[in-house]
């Protein structure tokens, strides 16, 4: 295209039109990030240098692994620490990471880990096992004194089945257990389990998320709450040092900025695309668009303070038109979640659940008749991104089918988590919400959103005030111990049945994927574990 005899590509017409105000809140982000795309390399080659600007849901500036905010935030701590296994999407099973190597004791009681030497953390100080200790001592304790208010600390489950934690020298680590659990090395690998700097927790306590400290690629350079975090290459990362000078995670939650800076190279990649981009985005030669699996659940939680009544809950279930959901919110995107909560892309996936999630309108009226809860006022809350708002407008009116009326609220993604966990919130009713499967076993799906004690079954739901959801936990627990695949899927598919026809606290929406787009110059990408909120960064270069 030519403008005034002067040739003008589309990136720099792109670039032009965020000045003039076309693409809301470009400019904040390219001032926020200190960049701006250039024409780049055509060669398509692989370069070193640069900086990699990744958009993500939202920031609150605070990235600690005890404590949940946003999936940007997490997404930080994965930049910034590493754990003692790792999970590369690639394949499901754990390998080694900052543990050499490890034994397991016949009673698979006793897990003996030998430590790499020789790394460091970005603050110069060794790893050793005394980090490893002071690192799990604040997910398993309450009143550690590192722990910042409101910590949600992901990892503290493990705890609740450990015996000790003892350190025989700087290079080992022992973890004994109560009882065998078999996803242990697993688990290992998720964000709770990530080793900080004990030097690091002893000098910032519980300010360490404002300036977390790990050995992972990527080190703290700065952080503005709302607005973006920025990292810079770590020299001294066991794997090398990773090709791109710089990362910077810059919240982004409009969605027609999100497409017009990966066409215009202002982000390099994201998995929060807006969904009713794809089919434009896929005919772009600008971007690449990665087929992400359908590996996240999405669902709507129940309080059952709030709505007592089984049958109502069942209603509500009934009531909801999947199939508008799959097309109109996440524009073909994701499938019906005939797995009930394990996602097709799990071992343990079960189609036989399928008749868990139908629609039946008729019947969910009759339920609501019969309940004597035609007109009823029930609220309903949803972060204001991605799927979540045009879900809850569907929603909305498939309950004012069937007689309830409905009051709702848009809540912005960074505050929207500490909405769920406050039960007198005003829209604690009903809650649009998804997991991601943070390490891919469905002791990270059914496993946490059916467990009594958790997040899901205590403060969002409220499951732990019923009669005889106690025995979830056990239930669980010893499914998730079966060696054998076949009789492990049989276990939690019995589970899974029997939790939703006995209590219905969870009405699965859709089981859907996170697409994952970036800039064709973006290279060697981990686009498989971005797709699950997982960010290793340390090959990519742009």
């Amino acid at each position: 295209m030519e403008i005034g005899n002067q040739a003008v590509s589309r990136r720099t017409l792109l670039r032009g039109a965020s000045i003039l105000g076309m693409g809301a809140g470009l400019t904040g982000l390219l001032a926020a990030c200190g960049i701006a795309a250039e024409e780049g390399d055509k060669s398509g080659a692989a370069k070193t240098g640069g900086t990699l600007t990744l958009a993500i849901d939202g920031t609150s500036a605070v990235n600690d692994p005890a404590f949940y905010t946003t999936l940007g935030d997490w997404m930080v701590v994965d930049l910034i620490c590493r754990g003692l296994t790792f999970i590369s999407y690639d394949s499901n099973e754990p390998t080694p990471d900052l543990a050499e190597s490890w034994t397991v004791s016949d009673d698979q009681l006793t897990y003996t880990f030998k430590l790499r030497q020789g790394i460091t953390f970005h603050d110069g100080t060794p790893f050793t096992s005394a980090d490893v200790v002071a690192s799990f001592n604040r997910q398993f304790d309450d009143k550690d004194k590192t722990l910042p208010e409101g910590a949600s600390r992901p990892f503290k489950t493990v705890g609740a089945n450990l015996k000790e934690m003892t350190t025989p020298d700087a290079n080992t680590f022992v973890m004994v257990l109560v009882k065998p659990d078999r996803t242990l090395l697993g688990r290992l690998s998720d964000i709770g389990a990530r080793v900080i700097s004990k030097a690091a927790l002893e000098k910032a306590g519980k300010d360490i998320g404002k300036n977390l400290v790990g050995t992972g690629p990527f080190k703290f350079a700065s952080a503005t709450s709302g607005q973006s975090v920025t990292l810079t290459a770590f020299d001294g990362f066991r794997l090398g040092k990773p090709p791109i000078d710089r990362l910077v995670l810059q919240q982004v939650t409009d969605p027609s900025t999100i497409v017009s800076s990966l066409l215009s190279g202002d982000v390099s990649a994201t998995q929060f695309t807006p969904y009713s981009a794809l089919t434009q985005l896929k005919g772009d030669k600008s971007v690449t668009v990665y087929d992400t699996p359908k590996s996240f659940d999405a669902f709507m939680m129940m309080d059952v303070r709030r709505i007592p009544e089984l049958e109502v809950r069942k209603a509500i279930n009934l009531a909801i038109d999947r199939q508008a959901l799959i097309a109109q919110a996440f524009f073909g995107a994701a499938v019906l979640p005939d797995g009930y909560t394990i996602p097709p892309s799990q071992d343990a996936y079960d189609a036989g659940l399928a008749d868990l999630s139908k629609t039946d309108v008729a019947e969910a009226k009759r339920l609501i008749e019969a309940a004597g809860a035609t007109g009823r006022t029930v609220r309903l809350m949803a972060a204001s991104d991605s799927w979540h708002p045009k879900a809850a407008q569907i929603i909305a009116q498939n309950l004012t089918d069937i007689g309830l009326k409905v009051e709702t609220d848009s809540v912005d993604p960074a505050a929207y988590f500490n909405r769920l966990l406050a039960p007198d919130d005003k829209f604690h009713d009903l809650m649009i919400w998804e997991r991601n499967g943070y390490y891919p076993d469905a002791d990270d799906m059914i496993g946490a959103l059916a467990r009594p004690s958790g997040v899901y079954g205590d403060f969002i739901s409220g499951f732990n005030t019923l009669d005889g959801s106690a025995a979830y936990a056990d239930r669980l627990f010893d499914a998730k111990n079966i060696a054998d695949a076949t009789a492990r899927k049989t276990a939690y598919s019995e589970i899974q049945r029997e939790w939703a026809d006995k209590y219905m606290t969870l009405s699965m929406l859709a089981s859907a994927s996170n697409p994952v787009v970036s800039g064709a110059n973006v290279k060697n990408m981990n686009w498989k574990a971005l797709g699950s909120h997982r960010c290793y960064m340390e090959n990519a270069s742009v």
